[in-house]
């Protein structure tokens, strides 16, 4: 009776597995395809969708972020795109605000494009003096180095953008984020 219990057991868990089995007509065996492997989104906890704000409080002042658009370059002679990111950045406080911030996507397998000290050519995403009630997008980007990387891309990512505070002209840009929002973005939304 166990010998039977376990034969039946193994029987149910090879036809699960998706076993191979000859066809009685041709004598050759018809696969069951598996099912496809599903992908690494390592999305944050925190992270807001595309069109989500985030609100962060500095010691001088607050500021509203937001994802305003992507831009896609034409590839050049080696084949690599720039990927152009614009983060709105609205003052919302009462004294000036200026900033500069990195952006990071992160794709549906895992992969990473830019980020701290890489994007935009390693000097990041760079605003003015913004004014209180004032808006700013900057232009940051990331280089796409294949057609197969842009097109994982286009099937969704995660946006990380690190803020870092450049209260003067002399002071050093930190590589040490102040603020750091997570944004879901849409499938199609990069092309």
């Amino acid at each position: 009776m166990k010998k039977i219990l376990i034969l039946i057991i193994m029987t149910g868990m090879l036809l699960a597995a998706g076993c191979t089995s000859t066809s009685p007509n041709s004598g050759s065996p018809a696969a069951t395809p598996a099912p496809p492997v599903p992908a690494t989104f390592p999305v944050p906890a925190d992270a807001l969708p595309m069109n989500g704000h985030a609100i962060h409080t500095t010691p001088n002042t607050t500021f509203e972020t937001w994802v305003d658009s992507f831009e896609t370059g034409a590839a050049d002679e080696k084949g690599v795109r720039q990927l152009t990111i614009y983060v709105a950045a609205k003052n919302t406080g009462t004294g000036p605000l200026r900033m500069v911030w990195f952006s990071k996507l992160t794709d549906l397998n895992g992969n990473t494009y830019g980020g701290i000290g890489i994007s935009h050519g390693g000097n990041g995403a760079r605003s003015d003096w913004i004014k209180p009630n004032t808006t700013e997008a900057a232009r940051d980007y990331i280089n796409i180095y294949s057609d197969s990387a842009l097109a994982t891309l286009s099937k969704g990512a995660v946006l990380d953008v690190y803020f870092m505070e450049k209260p003067s002209d002399t002071t050093p840009v930190s590589l040490i984020p102040d603020y750091h929002t997570s944004w879901i973005i849409d499938p199609g939304t990069i092309h």
